[in-house]
């Protein structure tokens, strides 16, 4: 997919009109966003699967999305947000795949936790989270993240993301334990057996994404079960992942990613029962990347 925007930027403060053509690419384990950026008021925006490389053996071939390749031999810089980058083997992984296109110039990679930072906060100090297929949160001090509680990948880890959700809906839809209502309703939409997601979560590549994939059930409905459900996981990650941040309320607590997007209204409420203040939450990082790079080219 590919979105034409022009002077969308207009009302920038920028402070640099560079010339120079470069790429920034915000990726989840689900979904990566890529924009071609030729000045502050010409841009470019692309889609396709996600990238994670440690969780990942094969990443998205960029020839079935057109333009996307052209626009990568174009570029003099890449800016590369990715989940998943952990360590330097997931990071030459990544940087390796970007080569193989033919790409010649320049790679900057950091992990998505620092692109939530930058779009949440610029340069300026707070707590950030996400909350998209998996989670993850920081501490960030306006330039980079000094505290970060590890993540453990979506097996142990992703409280309060999607595959929590999804780990969550199943449960409930399987052991009997959701309402009538809402039980007809996720037939209707998810026809689902037990042979069925044992066969994808264990024989099958993508197990995350899959479970993450029902949480969008919640999107459906208007049920106390479903005010408890994801109460019940939003409570899990701020106990386990911002809590322990001496500095959690001093700071107002800022997310990107689908599901607090979504859901925003209720993890207000959540974090208002921990006497937590709720600050920006953001779908997409991707527009206030572009902000941040026009003005720190």
């Amino acid at each position: 997919m590919i979105i034409y925007l022009w002077g969308v930027f207009k009302n920038l403060s920028v402070r640099s009109t560079t010339c120079m053509m470069f790429i920034i690419v915000e990726s989840g384990s689900t979904k990566a966003d890529w924009v071609a950026v030729e000045s502050p008021y010409i841009t470019r925006f692309y889609s396709t699967a996600g990238i994670n490389p440690s969780t990942q053996h094969i990443f998205p071939a960029l020839s079935e999305t057109p333009g996307l390749a052209e626009e990568i031999l174009k570029a003099e810089v890449i800016f590369f947000y990715s989940a998943g980058l952990v360590d330097d083997a997931s990071r030459t992984r990544l940087e390796d795949w970007v080569r193989s296109t033919g790409f010649k110039g320049q790679i900057n990679s950091a992990d998505d936790m620092i692109a939530a930072a930058r779009a949440c906060c610029g340069s300026e100090p707070g707590i950030v989270g996400i909350l998209g297929t998996g989670s993850n949160s920081c501490l960030y001090d306006g330039q980079s993240i000094t505290t970060s509680i590890p993540s453990l990948g979506y097996i142990i880890s992703d409280e309060g993301g999607g595959v929590h959700l999804g780990k969550e809906i199943l449960k409930s839809y399987f052991y009997m334990l959701m309402p009538s209502a809402d039980r007809t309703l996720f037939e209707s939409q998810f026809p689902v057996s037990r042979a069925t997601v044992l066969e994808r979560l264990y024989r099958t590549p993508g197990a995350n994404t899959y479970l993450a994939s029902f949480a969008r059930f919640l999107q459906m409905t208007d049920s106390e079960w479903k005010t408890g459900i994801l109460k019940k996981v939003f409570r899990e990650f701020i106990q386990l992942r911002l809590l322990p941040y001496p500095e959690c309320s001093k700071y107002h607590v800022s997310f990107t990613g689908s599901i607090a997007y979504y859901h925003r209204h209720i993890l207000s409420e959540t974090l208002d029962e921990f006497g937590l203040h709720t600050g920006k939450i953001i779908q997409k990082p991707i527009s206030k990347l572009i902000e941040y790079h026009i003005n720190n080219s």
